[in-house]
C-alpha cells in the first residue's frame, strides 16, 4: 500500500537511452520507490525501489546542464530540467534514499547503530535532514518574499 502513496512529484525530462531523447514527465517518490512517466503517453519509464539506488549525484556536462543522475543496479538514469531546481529534488530524493539505507540496515542482520557502518549511516541521515532543512527555509523564505512583492 505504501507503494502507493506519493510522497511528492516533479516535473523534468528523462534520459531514454533506447532512443536518445529527452522525453518530459513526471518524477516522484513514494516511501520506497522512484518513478518518471511520460507526459504524452502516460508510460511508466522508471520504477526501482530505494534500496535499489547505488547513488544520486547532481551532474552537469556541455551538452546536459543541470541534471541528477540516479545509479540503480548498474543503469545509470540520467533527469534534467528539474523545478523547481536540481538541488531541492537531489535533497529530497537523497533524504529519502538514505533514510531507506538506514531503516533496511537495521532491519537486515540486526545490525546496531553503534557499529561503524551505522554510525556513518547516521551522519549521512543527518547530513541530509539538515539540507533538506535548509532548503524548506530557502523555500519559505522565497515564498514570504514573493507574497509581499
Amino acid at each position: 500500500m505504501s507503494e502507493d502513496i506519493r510522497i511528492h512529484s516533479w516535473p523534468c525530462s528523462y534520459y531514454l537511452d533506447a532512443t536518445k531523447q529527452w522525453i518530459p514527465g513526471k518524477l516522484s517518490l513514494t516511501p520506497v520507490s522512484v518513478r518518471f512517466a511520460a507526459d504524452k503517453t502516460g508510460e511508466l519509464l522508471v520504477d526501482f525501489r530505494l534500496a535499489g539506488i547505488g547513488e544520486i549525484k547532481k551532474e552537469s556536462s556541455h551538452l546536459i546542464f543541470s541534471s541528477l543522475t540516479v545509479l540503480e543496479k548498474g543503469t545509470k538514469h540520467w533527469f534534467s530540467s528539474l523545478h523547481p531546481n536540481r538541488n531541492v529534488v537531489f535533497n529530497i530524493l537523497e533524504h529519502f534514499w538514505r533514510e531507506q539505507l538506514l531503516s533496511s540496515q537495521e532491519a537486515g542482520a540486526g545490525a546496531a547503530l553503534g557499529s561503524s557502518k551505522g554510525k556513518e549511516l547516521t551522519g549521512m541521515l543527518e547530513g541530509s535532514q539538515k539540507r533538506l532543512e535548509d532548503t524548506a527555509k530557502v523555500l519559505h523564505s522565497q515564498g514570504s518574499s514573493s507574497t509581499t512583492s
